[in-house]
């Protein structure tokens, strides 16, 4: 079966590359509601129609710049659960830190941008599907504590790096220490 013949110029992956730069420029800048058809389009130097091409819809647009940021490899499997919780609050840091900025925060839970939240929800939930899956394995394989809620350990780490910056403006120089001795300590079933 024979492709169909596209019309126009081929995509070049630049453009690509600027699109996506200049909307996670604006969502760690501005917060989600920065990130429209027309602030990419100024910010990248990307004619609107070319960016209407590529994307149908903001959403699309948001769920392209969101995936990057949100897929990152899981750790590995032969980590010990003290690694593992630690990787855990290295990528919440980085998610908030690096990725999509504390704006991102503010927005999901004042629901000022539901397009969004919506777009990061659905992402986040195919990330930490793969996450809940290691950490069931653990309770399988390592000594993880039988009836350990995955779910409820992933909300608790991203609960207290949350809460710590709330607090404190930033994580505090022993707070991952604490935090990681803490969750670890409860997950690990003790040994007879």
């Amino acid at each position: 079966m024979s492709q169909p013949v596209r019309r126009g110029r081929p995509r070049q992956a630049e453009t690509d590359e600027r699109l996506l730069a200049a909307a996670a420029e604006l969502l760690r800048e501005k917060g989600p509601t920065g990130v429209t058809i027309e602030g990419v389009s100024s910010r990248s130097g990307v004619a609107r129609t070319t960016i209407y091409r590529r994307y149908d819809t903001r959403r699309q647009l948001i769920a392209a710049v969101i995936g990057p940021i949100v897929d990152r490899p899981l750790p590995p499997v032969d980590l010990p659960v003290e690694d593992k919780v630690r990787w855990v609050l290295d990528q919440v840091a980085g998610l908030f830190e690096d990725g999509l900025g504390r704006g991102v925060v503010a927005a999901i839970v004042a629901d000022t941008d539901p397009e969004f939240t919506l777009a990061l929800r659905a992402a986040l939930d195919r990330r930490l599907e793969r996450l809940r899956g290691q950490i069931q394995t653990d309770v399988d394989t390592v000594g993880v504590v039988a009836d350990t809620d995955s779910d409820a350990v992933i909300n608790l780490l991203f609960g207290a790096y949350l809460g710590e910056v709330l607090r404190h403006g930033a994580p505090r120089a022993r707070w991952a220490e604490s935090t990681i001795a803490l969750v670890a300590g409860a997950l690990v079933a003790p040994r007879s």
